[in-house]
């Protein structure tokens, strides 16, 4: 399959835009905005990385190359030790700063709701679920745990799932799922 670059990065601006979206719609229940969350993603190199990758996630007979999943793998490396919502920004998650938690909160809850709800990916598990099968284990404090777990209910008690679904509506227009 044969595809122009250009199409590929439009398609991976439109994506971001609506992950940041909802991402800051999860974050608005928790009472705060991220307007510059993932704002590298947009830069070189990360941007050509993330973007066959999720190329790939919405259009099914996309084929990326060896060299496109190794540029992916840089990507994703560099983002999650640069960007202070990522764990292995950290060298001990006990280090992370509330607000940075309550973005990586936020940022799970958008992750999951893309993999449940938009791409319908077939492994894919509740935010709680998925946070005790990853994450429980890590050496988080009381505290945090306790906004972790405070933030999951917000969530799930307060999540409009047809108003998030919208957000994610001009990534849809444009996927072959």
């Amino acid at each position: 399959m044969n595809i122009n670059v250009q199409d590929i990065f439009d398609f991976y601006e439109t994506r971001i835009k609506c992950h940041v979206q909802s991402m800051n719609y999860f974050a608005s229940l928790l009472g705060y905005h991220f307007p510059e969350h993932d704002s590298d993603k947009v830069i070189e190199p990360i941007r050509t990385g993330y973007s066959y990758i999720f190329y790939k996630t919405y259009h099914k007979n996309f084929h990326p190359t060896q060299q496109h999943i190794d540029l992916c793998n840089d990507a994703i490396r560099l983002h999650h030790f640069a960007a202070a919502h990522h764990i292995q920004h950290y060298k001990n998650v006990t280090e992370i700063p509330d607000i940075n938690l309550y973005e990586m909160v936020a940022d799970w809850a958008s992750a999951n709701f893309e993999q449940m709800n938009i791409i319908h990916d077939p492994e894919s598990v509740s935010i709680q679920t998925w946070f005790n099968n990853k994450m429980a284990q890590l050496p988080w404090s009381k505290k945090q745990l306790e906004i972790i777990q405070k933030s999951f209910e917000i969530i799930e008690k307060n999540t409009d799932e047809e108003k998030v679904k919208s957000i994610w509506q001009p990534v849809l227009e444009h996927a072959d799922l």
